[in-house]
């Protein structure tokens, strides 16, 4: 049984963070993606920019199993679910919604957040329904060069 052990990012974690996310990318979203999607997901994966999101106010939640990094959970204005990822290797084990239910209670506690939103790879969208997200079909939010499937997760006991 391997150890769990979640805690917030520090700007010294942005290369550690931005390897984990551009293996996952690499894996499971970019293929299928137009070549204008790939760059937009390249470019946000590298050092400098978990950096400059980092000290820009994103939160990043990390999981650490037996002391390697395997997930991140990263959240934009408390309420926008910018990356929420688990490396290969440790995908299947809890991990996934281990951080979504941590950066949910962070949001929760820090700003009273009652929806969510993200833009799921198509691969990721049962994981996200079995979270508790629904397909958000409003097209105000369909936009940039990368094919996602929008979504929006409601706090219950919110309209």
């Amino acid at each position: 049984m391997e150890s769990l052990r979640l805690r917030l990012a520090r700007v010294e974690d942005a290369p550690a963070i931005a390897a984990l996310a551009r293996r996952v990318v690499r894996r499971w979203i970019s293929p299928g993606q137009p070549p204008g999607g790939v760059a937009a997901l390249e470019a946000t994966f590298t050092t400098p920019s978990v950096r400059a999101r980092l000290l820009a106010g994103y939160r990043m939640h990390l999981a650490y199993a037996d002391g390697a990094l395997a997930g991140i959970a990263a959240v934009r204005d408390d309420s926008h679910v910018a990356q929420l990822f688990v490396g290969t290797r440790h995908q299947g084990r809890g991990i996934g919604r281990r951080l979504w239910e941590r950066l949910r209670r962070d949001c929760l506690r820090r700003a009273g957040t009652r929806v969510f939103t993200l833009n799921a790879a198509e691969g990721a969208v049962p994981f996200y329904l079995h979270l508790g997200f629904v397909r958000d079909d409003d097209p105000a939010r369909r936009r940039g060069g990368v094919v996602a499937v929008p979504m929006i997760y409601r706090v219950s006991g919110c309209d």
